[in-house]
């Protein structure tokens, strides 16, 4: 192997490992609260399958400015220019403080609304509605802390996160058995403790995060100058790459919905055993969002070094680990799909049902692979626009298109959505390939052109 092509595949590796694990944490965090919340009552657990959805469409929206956050910054470090990096971290809090003040309001106003669409018990929708204002009431620390784990990811620094996560994962898991059960002198709140304790940790993690970003020890140190150094130019930059990040889920998401929908016409039974080989198949999401998450910071740094051939190499690289990653687990899919059925139910019908979906599904992980990374690729050269047309051409053509006339037409049932679901992935992996392809002609156009020059204001030594 090429050495420079070794050096970077070590170190998108060295970038990813920690993001995995990460994603594993902020996983466990949720099954923790509704495994906690699951002792109280039915009542309480059905709450939690109400808010989940709904957490779910806000932060996956609020995800884009973390993208633009990753993008914008990791330019900056490529280019060596550790002022305008340091800038547009400060951009970034200043944003997020504006999107999590829009985000709470928003929720806190329109959460009885919000809550009443999904369920008409008022016991239901009382303690979802409880829940979420009181995450809300914090989620300015929320927001806070996946900007700080972006400006720290897109320096190259992924342990930090993991470790400031790990730390308030088990700090919650803490304040859940305090504040959940009424334990140590403390209150029974129920799910509302549940809340309670997420919030609080979230304060601690996004308080920790923004010490350690003005600490000697981040690689992007921040400094109340580089606050004031914030213009509409850097504002309009961050916006440019996070709004489209930002739109992405609700196309994506949007389409689900109806995709959900078709699976409903097949029954309970099916949609039990969708709902099992799609908890089976989300282990491969882990991985997944991480390999893209790498890639794109990566990607960042050679495209802020005007290195057409680093692209070029990075993407191959990370291609290859993440194409054997996800293929392993596609092959774990196919030779134990019951063994992990079980785990979720002891329905035989469902778990013979989700099996043979399970076994569809190790056929999309290469294609899953593929996707992610040319994601994540165009993302760190600032084209968050083409994941929102590939994304929404294969959600709203053959996933839903094919699901229909599989699934429904031709009674194929549910394994004939699912293979509907594979003709999605291999749809978008190969529309971003012929992307790709076409995008590399722009990187040994441009990048090789004269780099402006940097200004006297921009040379600027760190503050220390």
């Amino acid at each position: 192997m090429d050495p420079h092509a070794r050096e970077i595949r070590k170190q998108f590796v060295a970038l990813v490992w920690p993001l995995i694990i990460q994603n594993i944490l902020y996983m466990l965090m949720f099954h923790i609260d509704t495994a906690m919340v699951g002792r109280l009552n039915d009542v309480a657990l059905a709450a939690m399958a109400i808010v989940g959805p709904i957490n779910w469409t806000i932060m996956m929206v609020a995800m884009g400015l973390s993208i633009g956050t990753v993008v914008t910054v990791a330019r900056s470090v490529g280019e060596k220019n550790p002022v305008r990096a340091a800038t547009l971290a400060a951009t970034s809090y200043m944003v997020g403080l504006g999107a999590s003040v829009v985000a709470t309001i928003f929720v806190l106003l329109t959460c009885h609304k919000i809550t009443a669409l999904f369920i008409n018990d008022q016991r239901v929708i009382s303690e979802a509605n409880g829940y979420l204002k009181i995450i809300y009431v914090f989620f300015f620390f929320n927001y806070v802390s996946m900007i700080g784990g972006s400006i720290l990811q897109a320096s190259g620094d992924t342990k930090t996160p993991m470790v400031v996560t790990g730390f308030t994962n088990m700090l919650n898991v803490v304040g859940n058995y305090l504040l959940i059960y009424g334990k140590g002198g403390f209150p029974a709140l129920g799910l509302f403790g549940a809340g309670l304790s997420t919030g609080i940790c979230k304060t601690v993690e996004g308080t920790i995060m923004t010490i350690y970003l003005f600490s000697p020890r981040s690689k992007i140190r921040l400094h109340w100058s580089y606050f004031r150094k914030i213009t509409k130019e850097s504002v309009r930059e961050l916006l440019k790459v996070s709004i489209p990040a930002s739109t992405e889920p609700f196309f994506v998401n949007t389409g689900f919905l109806v995709f959900t929908k078709i699976v409903a016409l097949l029954g309970t039974t099916a949609m039990a055993a969708n709902r099992v080989a799609n908890a089976i198949e989300s282990i491969s999401y882990m991985p997944g969002h991480a390999f893209s998450s790498a890639c794109a910071t990566m990607v960042g740094h050679k495209y802020g070094e005007r290195s057409p051939k680093g692209i070029e190499l990075t993407v191959r690289q990370s291609l290859k680990v993440s194409l054997s990653v996800m293929s392993g687990l596609g092959v774990l899919f196919l030779i134990i799909p019951s063994f992990l059925a079980k785990i979720f139910t002891n329905d035989h019908k469902l778990i013979a049902l989700a099996s043979v979906c399970i076994m569809i599904g190790a056929a999309e992980q290469p294609f899953l692979a593929s996707v992610q990374i040319l994601k994540g690729a165009f993302q760190g050269t600032g084209d968050t626009r083409r994941p929102i047309i590939i994304g929404a051409i294969g959600v709203w053509g053959p996933r839903l298109i094919f699901s229909y006339l599989l699934g429904i037409h031709f009674k194929l049932g549910l394994p004939g959505i699912w293979i509907a679901t594979t003709t999605d992935w291999f749809t978008r992996a190969c529309l971003y390939f012929w992307s790709y392809r076409r995008k590399k002609r722009h990187f040994y156009e441009y990048l090789k052109k004269p780099e402006m020059p940097i200004t006297h204001e921009e040379s600027y030594p760190m503050p220390q």
